[in-house]
């Protein structure tokens, strides 16, 4: 394994920190070891004086279990007033740090002075995100994966004095891979049409009408002034934004642009806002405390007969490029909260797969490992493993597409059926819960995608050929799975490259695929 100088190792804590948020100013020219940096975040800001040094296995007459650092170049550690010392190991395989205290070191120093930790505790920092060792001179090291970087540095004290609860968050979901830019060409035709406003609530119906708000844009959250500000625009005969519109594959219309405009009109048309009457509030004397069936004459022709134009888009090829009106919904829903990509999904492609996705994220086995939280992001988590499970020969990124292309050719479980699919999951994921249970899928800090979709297709495949695997082999495979180097590398990063997503899943089948005849059977 390659050696980092002290100072590529001082840059690549620093950068470590930044690519979870921080902003970080070397206070020491950047060659200077040790380093001194200021940390500044939303939550703390510190000063940091960094000594680091690589972390290697012990040497040959040391325990076969033993890692460490050789202190070198230092003749004691220093603290400077209003500082924080870190003394670190980097461990480049697993990205990993150990970090020592000071109050425990702060002494002068001897000659080839080595600073140890177990094996052990490297294994469950990858999985746990932080782990706390207790030494024999009461010393607390600390084993933390780069995603918990910052969570080491912000409680510090509290770590190194050994009362830091460092516990999952059970609705943590890490690299779902659904941010890859995309340099896919779209074949989208869009033309305009300008609808007569009330030829357009008529289409607004949800019974009778061709154009529905998507499921995830549900919430109206304009207010009543706001709404009805824009009701008086009309009426004024003042021109408004466009809407845009699209064609799904059943050719009713979905909103993907505008839909608290239209959804005002169709309340003031209801007379209802929200369950409460709606009637016009901060607007012209003439029109305020009106509704609709309250305007003048000339008022209700004024409003009927004022349009508002929509740019409709329709894909030439409606599974192939209904990615293009899928990545117009991300580009487009950038106010407020962010929608998630499997919300935007559920929506292009609803149908019984949809359903069914939502119906087993109440399985009893799932929510015994994932909860109740965070629905949308389990249905993706169940709908990654059908589509690499079925069409991981055919992969190519970004993942989000890949998922659509999935979910659109199965959107009424036309190609697997519900019983094909339960057959394939729910036996896998009820022997991880009986086994692993919450503990399942968890690395560096929270749930990993990359290691649910390989666990689960291994075990899968090896259930469907060996039905009475014993649980104990499971629970003994998952173990030395996450102690294989390969593996980990290719579950914390680029996890949305095909070479990562061949890699884990082929050797998340060598340990399912083995028998471990010295592992209880539990």
């Amino acid at each position: 394994m390659a050696k980092h100088s002290k100072q590529k190792l001082v840059a690549i804590f620093a950068q470590t920190i930044e690519g979870e948020g921080a902003q970080v100013e070397y206070i020491t020219p950047h060659e200077a070891h040790p380093a001194v940096l200021d940390v500044k975040t939303s939550e703390f800001s510190g000063r940091f004086r960094i000594y680091i040094w690589n972390l290697s296995r012990g040497g040959n007459s040391r325990p076969s279990w033993e890692y460490r650092i050789q202190v070198t170049g230092v003749e004691a550690f220093q603290q400077g007033e209003g500082e924080t010392t870190l003394i670190l190991g980097y461990w480049a395989p697993l990205e990993l740090f150990v970090a020592y205290d000071f109050k425990k070191h702060d002494a002068p120093l001897g000659t080839s002075v080595s600073l140890q930790v177990r094996e052990e505790a490297l294994h469950e920092a990858v999985i746990e995100g932080i782990t706390v060792k207790g030494k024999e001179n009461a010393e607390q090291v600390v084993v933390f994966s780069k995603e918990s970087a910052l969570t080491y540095l912000k409680n510090h004290d509290a770590i190194h004095a050994g009362y830091f609860n460092s516990e999952v968050e059970q609705g943590t979901y890490v690299d779902l891979g659904e941010d890859e830019p995309s340099s896919r060409r779209y074949s989208l035709t869009s033309y305009g049409v300008d609808y007569p406003i009330d030829s357009l609530v008529k289409r607004l119906n949800p019974e009778t009408g061709n154009i529905y708000v998507p499921s995830f844009q549900r919430q109206f959250i304009w207010t009543r002034e706001t709404a009805s500000r824009f009701i008086e625009s009309l009426i004024l005969g003042l021109p408004v934004p466009s809407v845009v519109l699209a064609h799904d594959s059943s050719d009713k219309l979905i909103i993907v642009d505008g839909q608290q405009r239209l959804l005002s009109l169709r309340a003031f048309y209801s007379g209802l806002l929200r369950g409460d009457k709606f009637t016009l509030k901060g607007v012209a004397p003439d029109l305020e405390g009106k509704g609709y069936n309250n305007l003048t004459a000339d008022d209700q022709s004024r409003l009927d007969n004022q349009t508002i134009h929509a740019i409709i888009i329709k894909p030439n090829d409606p599974v192939e490029d209904s990615a293009g009106v899928y990545t117009l919904f991300e580009r487009l829903n950038t106010g407020g909260q962010k929608l998630t990509a499997q919300e935007i999904r559920a929506s292009m492609y609803y149908g019984a797969f949809n359903d069914y996705l939502n119906e087993l994220t109440n399985a009893p086995a799932w929510v015994e490992i994932f909860g109740y939280s965070n629905r949308f992001r389990n249905q993706e988590l169940i709908l990654r493993f059908f589509a690499l499970y079925y069409n991981r020969s055919a992969y190519e990124k970004p993942m989000s597409l890949f998922l659509n292309k999935f979910m659109s050719e199965n959107r009424n479980l036309q190609l697997h059926p519900r019983a094909e699919l339960d057959a394939l999951l729910l036996p896998a994921l009820t022997r991880v819960a009986s086994v692993l249970g919450r503990r399942a899928f968890r690395l560096g800090g929270g749930i990993n995608a990359a290691v649910f979709d390989s666990v689960v297709i291994a075990l899968a495949m090896r259930l469907a050929r060996d039905p009475e695997m014993p649980p104990g082999h499971v629970s003994e495979a998952y173990s030395q799975l996450l102690r294989d180097d390969r593996y980990v590398g290719a579950v914390r990063a680029g996890t949305s490259d095909k070479a990562s997503i061949e890699t884990r899943i082929e050797v998340a089948r060598e340990y399912f695929d083995k028998d471990y005849y010295g592992a209880p059977l539990l």
